[in-house]
């Protein structure tokens, strides 16, 4: 996912100097180049976060009810949580 985002990212990028390039660039476009930047720049880190320490669900030994791995207790019983 990371890929594609940058790819996305780089894309409209070139699109957006590309065009200003060809038609010229006025304030409008240039305030576009830096919001299309910004916005970028926020969804890979977005995404640089979210795939960064992901763990899987931990399961209730008491109720077999799914819940997460850093929960003391099950919320669904309020057995202890296993172990991770």
């Amino acid at each position: 996912m990371r890929a594609a985002t940058i790819a996305v990212v780089a894309v409209g990028l070139a699109l957006a100097l590309a065009l200003g390039i060809d038609q010229g660039f006025d304030p409008t476009s240039v305030a576009i180049l830096i919001l299309i930047a910004l916005v970028g720049a926020l969804a890979i880190a977005a995404v640089n976060r979210s795939s960064a320490g992901v763990t899987a669900p931990a399961v209730c030994a008491g109720c077999a009810g799914v819940i997460s791995a850093n929960a003391p207790y099950c919320k669904h019983c309020g057995a202890p949580a296993p172990p991770a």
